[in-house]
């Protein structure tokens, strides 16, 4: 079910139906050339319209106000008048994203959400199953806690964790934190800079009230209003904590929150 971009480069042809998921920006496309080899794109996106907006397209879902691109595909499938049932797996396939981009179902919810989980209940998900699915070794645990405990305030209810140690499965621990110091009292974004392969980068969470996309983009990266990345052009901890903290001020000033 799953190939490589190259092997889609040699298969794709002007009549392929290309579905383009979860972005519209050329330039997160696993392979841009795609673009050009078809004249049958689909777009389906949640994040917020950028300037580089894939617009040749036959059909374009754009919603930024829906929780996730999950939650927007469960509800096309309701609508599709077909004989073709979704699996247990993929009905869990679904949920997960959808769990993840709600923070288990705590920011960007409302109805349309829940309306979209009890649809895939309906076809056999279980719960459980995923709930195993985000379980952690005790080192993970124990490293993610860790990046936790040095964070530091660096704006009014805002907290920075500088990771400097070069841990395994950075990127999934890193953004776990981020998600973890969203749980201590008064704070409502969260940032972490760590390094892997040799390069910075920054994991921003957000309970809702801070923009932390806007905050990712002033510094090259982007993502959702809550959950946001980006990648720094320099390898020093001390020059990526001073861009992060004019992004934010930048922010603060042009947003007006205190």
């Amino acid at each position: 079910m799953i190939i490589s971009p190259d092997e889609a480069e040699e298969i794709i042809t002007m009549n392929t139906l290309l579905v383009i998921l979860d972005t519209h920006r050329p330039s997160m496309l696993p392979n841009s050339d795609l673009l050009r080899k078809t004249s049958k794109v689909v777009l389906i996106d949640h994040h917020r319209r950028s300037t580089d907006f894939i617009s040749d397209t036959s059909l374009i879902y754009h919603e930024p106000y829906a929780s996730s691109t999950c939650e927007m595909a469960t509800e096309i499938l309701q609508y599709i008048d077909s004989d073709k049932k979704l699996t247990p797996f993929e009905a869990k396939a679904l949920y997960v994203g959808i769990l993840m981009d709600t923070k288990n179902f705590t920011v960007k919810t409302g109805v349309r959400t829940f309306e979209s989980a009890s649809y895939l209940r309906r076809y056999g998900l279980n719960t459980s199953e995923v709930r195993r699915l985000f379980n952690t070794d005790k080192d993970d645990y124990i490293n993610r806690a860790k990046i936790v405990e040095s964070s530091q305030p660096i704006a009014e209810n805002m907290l920075v964790s500088v990771c400097r140690e070069d841990y395994p499965n950075m990127r999934v621990i890193s953004s776990q934190a981020a998600d973890e110091m969203l749980n201590i009292t008064g704070i409502t974004a969260a940032f972490v800079l760590y390094k892997s392969d040799g390069k910075i980068y920054l994991s921003a969470r957000s309970l809702g009230d801070i923009n932390v996309q806007l905050i990712a983009e002033n510094l090259g990266g982007g993502g959702h209003a809550t959950v946001a990345g980006a990648q720094f052009k320099t390898e020093n901890f001390e020059d990526a904590l001073d861009a992060l903290k004019n992004a934010i001020s930048s922010y603060v000033k042009e947003n007006g929150k205190d």
